[in-house]
């Protein structure tokens, strides 16, 4: 056998592996999916609205994670974590519908967006 092809049989077991986890964790968090997907709606009608104070939306967000890991732990973070990641994604795709751009171009904007910010509050 060559290096090539032990080089990809790895690869495909360490796939299977990291596969077999996320399969486990997502089974285990699983029944916080209702709890997490009510604390994500509650976020973003309340901090949606905050835009044009782009500096305090940060701290929102982080309060509302801080709050759900004391009052409910790891794993209930993990879970909002994970609605807030889907819901991000669908947030995207939906707007990318909407505005007729790709959904890499949206977020390319807003990496540009965020990074001239970046800049921008270095330089103050």
């Amino acid at each position: 056998m060559d290096a090539d092809a032990t080089d990809d049989e790895l690869e495909r077991e360490e796939r299977r592996a990291l596969f077999a986890e996320v399969h486990a964790e997502r089974d285990r968090l699983l029944p916080l999916r209702a709890e997490a997907t009510r604390t994500t709606i509650e976020l973003m009608r309340t901090n949606t609205g905050r835009t044009d104070e782009p500096d305090l939306v940060p701290y929102l967000n982080l309060t509302y994670l801080l709050t759900i890991k004391r009052a409910y732990g790891d794993d209930q973070l993990m879970a909002f974590a994970l609605s807030l990641a889907n819901w991000a994604v669908a947030s995207i795709d939906e707007l990318a519908k909407l505005t007729g751009r790709t959904a890499q171009q949206i977020v390319d904007r807003y990496e540009t967006e965020i990074m001239a910010a970046r800049e921008a509050s270095d330089e103050d």
